[in-house]
């Protein structure tokens, strides 16, 4: 083997290497983040104790996440990406279109409620959340969810289970900002476990008042 090449493949070895000790330190951080916020609580939990469970330096916990907050985020980013992609991925076709959004919004109150202490500083921390790394990750997220309930009116205005003369974003917007509420309202009472069928009951019906609309009926 030349000496070129040699060079060459003694590069990727140390590209390698790094990006492996990279994901290891970001999985540690993110273990050790997850960790203190549930053992302690989000306000307790300093990024000093979360970079020393983590058994890096503190000016390396803040090359994988801006502040306390952006490791909250940096702890649910992934999972709710992945969710949201499955969510709108499988087939939904109930004749009500109400249904059909508690369907998907099924997920993520199940996901909220494996962990609803965590899930509740994650509500009350993402209020004008715009600056830190994670940040523009979480809003494509956001981004996203609007997206395919948008997609989700506009099938539905297809099978005629929609008759609303509303912009299908604008009405996935309308549609978004309840579950937003609802879920919040869900999980608000710190002193009981949230119960998923009652949660999604309720959705159910805020949503069905924006689907049947408050005008009177001719």
């Amino acid at each position: 083997m030349s000496e070129p090449t040699l060079r060459n493949t003694s590069r990727m070895a140390e590209g390698g290497l790094r990006e492996r000790s990279k994901a290891r330190k970001l999985e540690n951080i993110r273990r050790a983040a997850r960790e203190l916020f549930v053992e302690k609580g989000y306000d307790a939990t300093t990024t000093r104790a979360i970079a020393k469970r983590a058994d890096v330096g503190l000016g390396t916990l803040f090359t994988y996440a801006a502040d306390k907050r952006d490791l909250l985020f940096l702890i649910f980013n992934d999972e709710l990406i992945e969710l949201t992609s499955q969510a709108f991925a499988r087939e939904n076709s109930a004749p009500a279109l109400a249904d059909r959004l508690v369907a998907v919004f099924h997920d993520f109150y199940a996901y909220f409620a494996r962990q609803p202490n965590l899930a509740r500083f994650l509500l009350r921390e993402l209020t004008f959340y715009t600056q830190g790394l994670e940040a523009h990750r979480f809003q494509a997220h956001r981004d996203q969810i609007v997206a395919g309930v948008a997609a989700l009116v506009k099938r539905g205005r297809a099978d005629g289970v929609v008759a609303a003369v509303a912009d299908d974003a604008l009405v996935a917007r309308a549609i978004f900002d309840i579950y937003t509420a609802e879920v919040r309202r869900w999980l608000a009472d710190d002193g009981r476990e949230p119960k998923l069928a009652q949660g999604l009951a309720t959705l159910r019906r805020v949503l069905q008042v924006l689907v049947e609309g408050l005008q009177p009926r001719r």
